[in-house]
């Protein structure tokens, strides 16, 4: 695994990028709009996320949200949609990647006025990071491993369901005992999109048949297939050239990890000033108690260090779970700690970010504390009998 250090040195120049460089066209929505025109205007478009303004909130929906919807022809978009940060033209890359993370989008808009004036798609930031040739980095470090796969004579009820509940946007397809394709929520989209020829009242009976067919050949087998020890620069060259969200990583024939583009985009983290380097991404500056939560997971770590020395680095990752049902944000976090001998995760969801980082402090403390002890006695044995001999 390559040190967090050396990464964070290399792509400061990625992360320094002013957005006003990349900036695209954002896809607008009204909040008065039934979720079916939405479908459409994402499908057409070709985006991920669409935005509106509500007074001075940036308002978005993207389209795994879109999937929830039960009454795509009458149903509303407004109770869907969810308030993010939103950019300003000076902005940094460094920060339009914590806003992506935190919020699971992959796009940010750039708003200048109350009006958003463009986006800052993910896309283009995995190209800022292509051209720092990352041949050194493996993308051992950043896949996540085993993903949920389905079959290809399984509904398409069933993966949109597990879409929905594991919050993710790629489903390997299995066929003949091999994958044969990934399904991905935008091709689901395309199934929920109702027909315009059809009467009203046959639209929700056309939709409910969709949903109980099989995935069949639905989706894409454009999707890259590499060994798990390609380069990081191979698999976003590979991803790009297709024109693929994700990249599929095999070990011996067998479905090993994915990585996606938010996968790629995590490792533009921000330092945290301490003792021993800390990361963190995924958290806006816009958040009230940012800085009790910088704090927090300093003061984790330095307590750590007191029984555990050997820890290099820590990271932790802050993303927001959208719940249309209330207003509260519910919060999902992650923490990776690096030792010599063994990289340590841990992860904890609530509606208190300070509260999840006080939880998750007494679970590294209690669980690698007992690890730091059981080294120092195993260390004195091997010492001892090294002393006898």
């Amino acid at each position: 695994m390559n040190s967090p250090q050396i990464i964070y040195a290399h792509l400061k120049e990625v992360r320094d990028f002013q957005i006003n460089k990349i900036l695209a066209k954002a896809t607008l929505i009204d909040s008065s709009h039934v979720v079916s025109k939405v479908i459409g205007v994402l499908i057409n478009s070709n985006s991920y996320d669409a935005f509106c303004m509500d007074g001075k909130d940036v308002l978005t929906i993207g389209v795994r949200d879109l999937l929830s919807a039960k009454d795509v022809e009458n149903m509303k978009v407004k109770p869907l949609l969810r308030k993010i940060q939103s950019l300003s033209k000076n902005d940094t890359v460094e920060k339009a990647a914590a806003i992506l993370s935190h919020y699971r989008m992959r796009s940010v808009p750039i708003v200048e006025d109350n009006q958003i004036i463009g986006v800052v798609n993910i896309k283009d930031i995995v190209e800022l990071l292509h051209k720092q040739n990352l041949k050194w980095m493996s993308v051992n470090d950043i896949l996540t491993p085993d993903p949920i796969t389905v079959k290809s004579n399984d509904s398409i009820a069933t993966a949109r369901k597990i879409m929905i509940t594991k919050k993710i946007d790629h489903l390997p397809v299995i066929k003949g005992g091999k994958v044969s394709h990934v399904l991905t929520s935008m091709h689901l989209l395309q199934v929920v999109k109702p027909g315009e020829k059809i009467g009203m009242g046959l639209r929700g009976v056309q939709l409910m048949k969709k949903y109980e067919s099989e995935i069949g050949n639905i989706g894409s087998s454009r999707i890259p297939n590499l060994d798990t020890h390609a380069p990081l620069s191979t698999v976003i060259e590979s991803m790009l050239k297709n024109d693929a969200s994700c990249c599929l990583l095999t070990l011996w024939d067998n479905v090993h990890g994915i990585v996606t583009y938010k996968d790629i985009v995590n490792i533009l983290e921000s330092k945290i000033q301490s003792e021993t380097p800390l990361y963190i991404v995924g958290l806006p500056e816009d958040y009230s108690s940012a800085e009790i939560v910088k704090t927090k997971f300093d003061k984790i770590i330095r307590n750590l260090s007191k029984v555990y020395p050997e820890v290099e680095s820590a990271k932790a990752s802050i993303k927001t779970i959208h719940n249309p049902a209330s207003n509260r944000p519910h919060y999902e976090v992650g923490v990776r700690i690096i030792t010599p001998y063994k990289t340590y995760n841990y992860a904890e969801m609530g509606w208190d970010l300070s509260k999840i980082f006080d939880t998750l402090g007494g679970k590294v403390i209690r669980n690698l504390a007992q690890h730091g002890k059981k080294r120092w006695k195993t260390s004195i044995r091997k010492m001892d009998m090294k002393d006898i001999f």
